[in-house]
């Protein structure tokens, strides 16, 4: 049971009622970690806009975006983004064989060098980001990604791990819910 109910857009005020449509217009939907987040609108129009970002234009492939939010979600054993984002990485071309594998990514074909380096980099950000090897790691990934993409993998990273923080500690219901309700 979540702790704070979403607000619904038939009761929300006029400036919500903006960023709602913002999320209609760009995802089809309103997550439910908005509609929680509505509580406090002094947030809510800048981390929309920043998650609105993160599902926009980029130099990452969607395919990539959706491998890297959902190792993230994984780790964060955020379910309720998962099951979003699950379904979110089929559509963006990954096999459920390859979804399974990211437990395992480093011994699996199912990957190349490119998707098992962003792997590693959603690992040390995750776990110890003040640890990242020095000169090996990085060199690894400026050979494999511009610094445009760097930035914005760790940036994503980054975004979803404070959703799936926030979704966590309010206990913010699935948005496969929500989005079967469509």
């Amino acid at each position: 049971m979540p702790r704070y109910l979403p607000i619904q857009t038939d009761a929300a005020h006029s400036d919500i009622q903006k960023v709602y449509d913002s999320f209609e217009k760009e995802l089809g939907f309103v997550p439910n970690y908005i509609k929680t987040l509505a509580h406090s609108p002094h947030y809510l129009g800048p981390i929309a806009k920043v998650y609105l970002q993160i599902h926009g234009e980029s130099s990452l492939s969607e395919k990539l975006r959706q491998l890297l939010i959902l190792k993230t979600c994984k780790l964060d054993r955020c379910k309720p983004t998962l099951d979003w984002h699950q379904e979110q990485a089929l559509k963006a071309g990954w096999t459920e064989e390859q979804l399974d594998a990211t437990e395992t990514f480093q011994d699996s074909d199912h990957f190349n060098q490119y998707e098992r380096d962003a792997l590693v980099l959603v690992e040390y950000l995750l776990t110890t980001p003040d640890e990242i090897p020095e000169n090996a790691f990085w060199t690894t990934l400026d050979n494999h990604f511009t610094s445009d993409q760097v930035v914005e993998m760790i940036s994503l990273i980054g975004i979803i791990n404070m959703v799936n923080r926030f979704v966590l500690a309010v206990e913010v219901e699935s948005d496969r819910i929500a989005v079967e309700a469509i």
